[in-house]
């Protein structure tokens, strides 16, 4: 286990997910083992770092404009997938 800021992450037992993490009791699975990502805060995936800044522009964009059901964005809820991603391996 990991902690990066205020969340203790540790590797997914969800087959295709990279790292989890529990949120208000809600364990939260993100990051797909297939793809690489900008840098891995925790350590655990830093074989799967790309460190390419334009790919990681591209990714931040398309992330800022995913939605929840509710309309709000999901970058900015941490009990969302995105939210976790965005802050940890991009």
């Amino acid at each position: 286990m990991v902690r990066v800021g205020r969340y203790d992450y540790e590797k997914s037992t969800r087959v295709g997910k990279k790292l989890m993490v529990k949120v208000g009791g809600k364990t939260i699975h993100f990051g797909s083992t297939a793809s690489g990502h900008y840098k891995d805060r925790t350590g655990i995936w830093s074989s799967k770092d790309h460190g390419d800044k334009k790919r990681r522009a591209s990714f931040r964009a398309r992330m800022g404009g995913v939605r929840k059901k509710g309309g709000t964005k999901a970058v900015s809820d941490p009990t969302s997938p995105a939210w976790h991603a965005l802050r940890v391996l991009w």
